[in-house]
């Protein structure tokens, strides 16, 4: 991945937009060359600084990123001292250099934070207002490089300046004269001879001017001439701000992914798609670069999203749960009121407690033992007033007995539907339903929407699969799509499976009240069974009955469904390719009942 100055440029302006005047809330060092930093600006973003070689750069991360060192580095120590508790003050990068500069504002004065994308020289380096190094991720001494020593108490020195001429200064004698210098393709001799050019820019320029990515050599005057304009108009991006986003693909089919970026159009790569922000667009290439599986990385973000959700819904019902609890003890306060104005005659100035007979008051069940009961007084209060007291915390009780069971409903149908999204990202098949899977996450309010909408991959479809006796069965392998499948596309007479117990797909077999044969209706429950949370179990139970007797359930999500007079049998989550991949002469068009 080339993470160049025009990227960095669009990074700082997408980073600019969204954390000046944020507070650092959270460090982590990931790993020994990167660190991750949570900053509140109106909400939570996740940044990481990397000096991988492999992957150096800027990145907003989706999901937080986690502690990957037990011991704390020297640099960690100092951030945690002069930039957690900051705001950001500045986001800078000196002209067509892969260098940012962060500034905080905290309890100690500013500091800067300065990244530094150099492939093997990267580097991540904290500098007091004084110029001076206070530490870096690597240290570099006088032995390894004269010209910048890196360690603490050191002066800063920035990278040495490209001895390459600047693009926004070419003419086109001075052009003709850089590619004269050198040999190799077009784009390759613009790379060597010009500051601030990356391959995939280089190739993006030449095939803007030429049509071609490697035109035959040498160029013509005109050809020279939209070159040069070519440059200018594109490296003109960080002064413009017009920035368009794009990610390339290569490969066909289940095959294609990612492998490509940048803050502009690629207009030489074929297979290509705009996307909302530069930051989504180096996530989705990482996420594919990262895996076996080209979507793994993706799966792992959406994984995370959700179960941190999750555990905030578990948090919530557990809060709930001890105040419906709580909620219980308000009789017991309104017998002690009761019992305190009963007993207000006996009641002196200052009296700490009141010992009264539980019996009387009916508190025989909070009474330790046999004899009197204690009831606590505020001394400073009468006893009506003490009396009020106890009936306005009634009160509150009362009405959170009221209320919170309601919540804890809706807390337990959250957590469900957030159980089946999870269970959806293992069994998506393709970057289609995943994206659904985060649209739903958006829509349902887990996740902010922000910026433009990036072009939509693709609504993905039900499966549909034709048993041996031809009967079509369909098959939701996400929430919207079980959605579709059930409410849409299902008559009352047609056949409803779903896997007992566990989330999964509803399928459905359109029989239209004629019977079903077995042959069918077993492939039916082992479409349900692989198509579930439980499909590596060895026997899955699958329930099914006629789709009059689905309903959605009230105030739940999409795919949210109770069913009745449900039968049950039991088979192996095991389906052949043929199955898996459906039946493609179908047209969905010709499921409307």
């Amino acid at each position: 991945m080339y993470y160049d100055a025009l990227t960095l440029a669009a990074m700082r302006d997408e980073l600019s937009a969204l954390l000046l005047g944020g507070r650092v809330q959270r460090i982590v060092q990931p790993s020994e060359l990167s660190v991750g930093l949570e900053i509140y600006a109106g909400r939570r973003y996740q940044l990481l600084l990397s000096a991988d070689p492999q992957e150096a750069g800027i990145y907003l991360l989706p999901i937080k990123p986690r502690r990957g060192r037990e011991v704390p580095s020297p640099l960690l120590l100092l951030l945690a001292k002069y930039v957690r508790g900051s705001r950001v003050e500045a986001l800078e990068q000196p002209p067509l250099e892969r260098v940012l500069h962060l500034t905080f504002q905290g309890e100690y004065g500013p500091v800067t934070l300065i990244c530094e994308i150099m492939g093997r020289y990267s580097n991540i380096i904290l500098v007091s207002p004084d110029n001076l190094v206070l530490e870096a991720i690597k240290r570099v001494p006088a032995s390894v490089n004269r010209y910048r020593v890196i360690l603490p108490q050191h002066p800063y020195v920035p990278p040495p300046p490209q001895q390459k001429e600047h693009p926004l200064l070419l003419t086109a004698e001075t052009l003709r004269a850089v590619l004269m210098q050198s040999e190799g393709p077009l784009w390759q001799r613009i790379v060597n001879g010009v500051a601030g050019i990356s391959p995939i820019l280089a190739r993006e320029i030449a095939f803007r001017a030429t049509g071609e990515v490697e035109p035959p050599l040498p160029l013509q005057p005109d050809a020279l001439n939209r070159l040069l304009a070519a440059i200018d108009e594109l490296l003109h991006l960080p002064q413009s701000h017009a920035w368009s986003p794009c990610v390339a693909y290569e490969g066909q089919g289940s095959e294609r992914r990612p492998f490509a970026y940048a803050p502009y159009e690629l207009t030489h790569l074929p297979d290509r798609e705009p996307i909302e922000s530069i930051s989504a667009a180096l996530n989705r290439v990482l996420e594919a670069k990262h895996a076996l599986d080209p979507y793994q990385r993706v799966r792992e973000r959406l994984h995370g999203l959700i179960r941190e959700q999750m555990e905030r819904q578990r948090l919530r019902l557990s809060a709930l749960q001890q105040a419906l609890a709580s909620s219980a003890e308000g009789e017991r306060l309104k017998r002690q009121a009761n019992a305190i104005l009963a007993m207000a005659w006996a009641i002196k100035p200052g009296q700490k407690e009141l010992w009264v007979d539980p019996a009387q008051f009916g508190l025989e069940e909070e009474a330790p033992s046999k004899g009197l009961m204690c009831i606590p007084l505020n001394p400073s209060l009468s006893p009506a007033e003490n009396a009020q007291e106890l009936f306005r915390a009634y009160r509150k009780m009362q009405l959170a007995g009221q209320e919170v069971p309601q919540l804890i409903a809706q807390a337990e149908m959250d957590l469900a539907y957030l159980r089946q999204l999870d269970a959806e990202v293992d069994l998506a098949e393709n970057r289609p339903q995943l994206d659904e899977i985060e649209e739903e996450l958006k829509a349902a309010g887990y996740l902010p929407t922000q910026g433009k909408k990036a072009k939509p991959t693709g609504r993905s479809q039900p499966l549909s699969v034709r048993s041996k006796s031809g009967m079509l069965i369909l098959v939701g392998r996400n929430s919207l799509q079980n959605e579709e499948v059930t409410f849409r596309r299902g008559a009352p007479d047609d056949l409803w499976l779903h896997a007992h117990g566990v989330p999964g797909a509803h399928v459905l077999i359109k029989c239209g009240g004629a019977p079903v044969d077995e042959d069918t209706l077993l492939l039916g429950a082992r479409l349900a069974a692989y198509y579930s949370s439980a499909r590596n179990e060895p026997k899955v139970q699958v329930d099914f009955t006629f789709r009059r007797y689905v309903r959605p359930i009230k105030g739940g999500r999409p795919g949210m469904v109770t069913y009745s007079r449900e039968q049950t049998l039991v088979v192996a989550p095991e389906i052949d390719d043929l199955e898996a991949q459906g039946d493609p002469s179908h047209e969905m068009g010709e499921l409307k009942v």
